[in-house]
């Protein structure tokens, strides 16, 4: 199987779950990769850089730990971004080009899946949304860019509660 994906927000949900002893749902996401794959980051860093800055927290050296101990195993795999650019073509689907460099590695791992809790790359015109439909379009895995993303790239934008099932299939 491909590496996954995972986003920054999917990775605070990770690191608060972990630090407080839960099995969530991104607790579980994470367990079922690492079960039948790895996850991928870019060997230059900004995905990292991210997940640390948006997860590491109060104690940001535990995330690192994590990670250093995830790549000694080859749990995480890095990847250089060896595709275009794409921001003409993210842009036109209101993606925030914050948010390019995960479609960009998901492109260069290559990976099938990108797991994300965040609406952005679903669909951005949600993002005023109320809660329960942004749940809604996140567990039915649709929108302009998650559509657009499986046609043209072969990439699933999925939500951290389909992964187990995706990973035992």
């Amino acid at each position: 199987m491909t590496p996954f994906v995972v986003d920054a927000n999917v990775m605070n949900y990770f690191q608060r779950e972990r630090l407080l002893g839960e099995q969530g749902e991104a607790w579980n996401a994470i367990e079922a990769i690492k079960s039948v794959s790895s996850i991928a980051l870019d060997a230059d860093g900004h995905c990292e850089a991210e997940w640390l800055e948006c997860a590491g927290g109060a104690v940001p050296l535990a995330l690192k730990d994590w990670i250093a101990d995830m790549l000694a195993s080859e749990k995480i795999q890095l990847f250089n971004f060896n595709c275009d650019n794409m921001f003409k073509e993210l842009g036109a689907l209101g993606v925030p080009k914050k948010d390019h460099k995960w479609v960009r590695l998901a492109r260069s791992a290559p990976s099938d899946f990108i797991v994300t809790e965040d609406i952005d790359l679903f669909d951005p015109t949600k993002k005023c949304a109320t809660n329960e439909k942004k749940q809604e379009l996140k567990h039915a895995g649709s929108g302009p860019v998650a559509k657009h993303l499986r046609k043209t790239h072969k990439i699933v934008v999925t939500c951290c509660s389909h992964v187990p099932t995706i990973c035992n299939s």
